[in-house]
């Protein structure tokens, strides 16, 4: 990875953005839309990713190195470690916020059928994963003030959702990463740490993950553009009384 710019460090006047899982989807729309109001990013992909998101990012931000790519494989906790390694040696370097976005939906998942690979397979990347790579940024001496997880209303035990038949999976995996990010924000706080945790459904986004052939209507079908939108509204109107809450890209509390 080429020299971190002057402009990622924390004496510089701008809000550094650290987005986890950019190469596509809401990653990428996080990515272009922070570059388009000039703000910094730090942002992830995997390794297959890597070369397909250096050419869209380098259009849009090489001429100020605006956006530093890293490769960060959240199945992989030696690549988890070695990422947030690299940009702990970053001198001075702050992250106002960070967007853990990486995720799977792999169609059909379900209880009756799904076998115990599958199953692993969605735990380890929509929950474990998230965890562990938030775990260890907040181990390091790095400034975080909000750090936000994808989740889905697919999680949520307090609006279970019947017609999601072949969902389990997936949903089981959502719903485990709420109860850590719950844990997580409690734990913080009796750290007396400020760092503010949320969870945030960012509504049924048209994206080549959700881009299956479901057995119910899905209502309210929105762009990456208009979710990613207002999901940085609500992330940015959130305080240190709202850490442990789980919110909607319009900005209403969502049941756990």
């Amino acid at each position: 990875m080429n020299q971190i710019p002057g402009i990622l460090y924390a004496d510089e006047d701008f809000t550094t953005w650290l987005i986890v899982g950019a190469s596509r989807g809401i990653g990428l729309e996080f990515v272009r839309q922070l570059l388009a109001k000039g703000e910094r990013i730090i942002a992830t992909v995997r390794e297959p990713w890597a070369s397909h998101a250096s050419g869209l990012w380098g259009q849009a931000g090489s001429d100020h190195g605006r956006c530093q790519m890293y490769i960060c494989d959240i199945l992989s906790e030696e690549s988890i470690i070695k990422f947030v390694n690299q940009i702990a040696a970053i001198p001075n370097l702050k992250i106002d916020y960070v967007v853990i976005n990486a995720g799977v939906l792999r169609y059909p998942n379900r209880s009756t059928e799904l076998s115990f690979d599958e199953f692993a397979f969605h735990l380890h990347t929509n929950t474990i994963g998230p965890i562990i790579t938030a775990q260890k940024l907040l181990q390091t001496n790095i400034p975080i003030g909000t750090i936000v997880f994808m989740s889905s209303d697919s999680g949520s035990q307090g609006n279970f959702r019947e017609m999601e038949d072949g969902f389990a999976a997936y949903a089981a995996s959502k719903s485990a990463l709420n109860m850590a990010v719950r844990h997580m924000a409690a734990e913080l706080k009796r750290k007396d740490d400020d760092t503010i945790i949320l969870a945030i459904h960012p509504g049924e986004v048209a994206t080549d993950m959700a881009n299956i052939n479901l057995p119910w209507e899905v209502q309210g079908i929105i762009t990456p553009e208009e979710s990613v939108t207002k999901m940085m509204n609500v992330i940015q109107s959130k305080g240190l009384q709202h850490s442990g809450t789980f919110w909607t890209w319009e900005n209403k509390l969502y049941p756990w």
